[in-house]
């Protein structure tokens, strides 16, 4: 939890970009840009407590919604991997619910860099996607988190866009794409 507060204090500043839906964020040595998908807000103050920001259908609060999705930059240990970090967090998942249940989920990410992606499932808990990419120095989750699995289901197309939207600024602000390749 430390970790996930330290960098919060990092994002410094929220800058709108084409028209106020491509949203860059500023940090101390980066930035990154999403993009709000239609019918949706990304709100990076009021869910500071537990992500670096939150998203949540349009007339709803992230606390109030049925489906949310949430974003997460954990600074990366030197040793670590994409993939120990992701079976990190599915221990840490099963110690607050020992009986879930895990599988492969294949999402449409366009454009993107790659994410390796869970679907979660624990019966006295929420229904969960989550999607992780390392980027210099962090990796970066996103989940897609909902009481009801219709809901989640029904958010699919929107978790996608965020996704496929997600670009990630270095210090001198050209833009690391997957590949290697920078614009």
């Amino acid at each position: 939890m430390g970790r996930i507060l330290a960098l919060v204090l990092l994002l410094s500043a929220v800058y709108p970009l084409q028209g106020g839906r491509t949203l860059r964020i500023g940090g101390r040595d980066y930035s990154f840009s999403i993009t709000e998908p239609e019918g949706w807000n990304i709100d990076f103050t009021s869910a500071q407590q537990i992500a670096n920001f939150v998203m949540h259908p349009q007339n709803t609060t992230w606390r109030e919604s049925d489906v949310v999705a949430f974003g997460r930059f954990v600074p990366k240990a030197p040793s670590e991997t994409l993939r120990t970090f992701l079976d990190d967090d599915l221990k840490e998942f099963q110690l607050r619910c020992p009986f879930y249940e895990a599988g492969d989920v294949k999402l449409e990410v366009i454009g993107a860099r790659a994410f390796l992606t869970k679907a979660l499932h624990c019966p006295t808990m929420r229904h969960e996607i989550i999607a992780v990419t390392e980027v210099p120095g962090y990796f970066v989750t996103f989940v897609l988190s909902s009481n009801q699995g219709e809901q989640l289901q029904s958010a699919l197309l929107p978790f996608q866009d965020l996704l496929s939207s997600f670009r990630w600024f270095s210090q001198d602000s050209v833009a690391e794409e997957p590949d290697g390749r920078q614009h």
